[in-house]
């Protein structure tokens, strides 16, 4: 039951990520060879792909397709809910994923708290809140809610989770 809450708590977080195209920043040694300037960050876009994402991952999470949200993790990611042990690494989150989702996890709902991006556009991180029902341990439905923090690291133009965490 707790790994299944903690799950659905994570899921939660893991709804607001992928796509950003943004360039990889100028250094000293591109700038002599590159005679076009980066294009400029459209933070407005870049907020919109991470939120958009949710439908997607909760698409995902409701369908039981595992495969399908552990595309939004970074490999070494960091994956940490209310009264569990931090999970490390997307093999051990896969892992959780596949319990998590023998839940019967329905009647997700996702509230945004908003994004925000660093200064130099590689990271950006979002947090809001989450309710949902799922099987318990006698099979009745059980409902949860909660928060949660996810952490993005922009990669060759693509948004991963590093960490996430749940309440």
């Amino acid at each position: 039951m707790r790994s299944a809450c903690r799950l659905t708590m994570v899921a939660a977080g893991g709804l607001f990520l992928f796509g950003c195209n943004k360039p990889t920043p100028a250094t000293a040694d591109s700038a002599a060879v590159s005679s076009t300037p980066p294009a400029a960050f459209d933070e407005t876009a870049a907020r919109a792909q991470i939120l958009g994402a949710d439908s997607a991952f909760q698409r995902a999470l409701v369908s039981k397709h595992v495969d399908s949200l552990m595309v939004y993790y970074d490999p070494d990611v960091v994956s940490m809910g209310a009264n569990a042990k931090p999970i490390k690494g997307t093999t051990f989150l896969r892992a959780s994923y596949d319990k998590a989702v023998k839940s019967n996890n329905r009647n997700l709902s996702f509230q945004s708290g908003g994004v925000n991006f660093s200064n130099d556009h590689t990271m950006a991180w979002d947090h809001g809140t989450y309710t949902g029902t799922s099987d318990g341990p006698d099979g009745k439905p059980v409902t949860h809610s909660g928060s949660f923090m996810n952490v993005w690291k922009n990669v060759g133009g693509h948004w991963f989770i590093v960490a996430e965490i749940g309440t």
